[in-house]
């Protein structure tokens, strides 16, 4: 289990990574391959690109479901 707050720290260890969260509609979303681009607001959220079809999303950290097959919890 991964605490949300650690998320911006992981990223900056691990430069390719699997991300599940759910969109604002509440889709529950899951890349296989990503990389994070930026962080705004202080760490609340990031950019990430998705390396398959070079897609560059913004992330909520707070929605984020899992990171590199771990759970994360608020």
């Amino acid at each position: 289990m991964i605490h949300s707050s650690k998320i911006h720290e992981l990223v900056d260890l691990i430069h390719v990574f699997s991300i599940g969260w759910v969109s604002e509609s509440g889709e529950r979303i899951h890349v296989r391959k990503a990389k994070c681009t930026s962080f705004h607001s202080s760490g609340d959220t990031l950019n990430i690109l998705i390396i398959d079809s070079g897609q560059v999303r913004k992330v909520n950290r707070l929605t984020i479901t899992e990171f590199n097959g771990q759970e994360v919890v608020l």
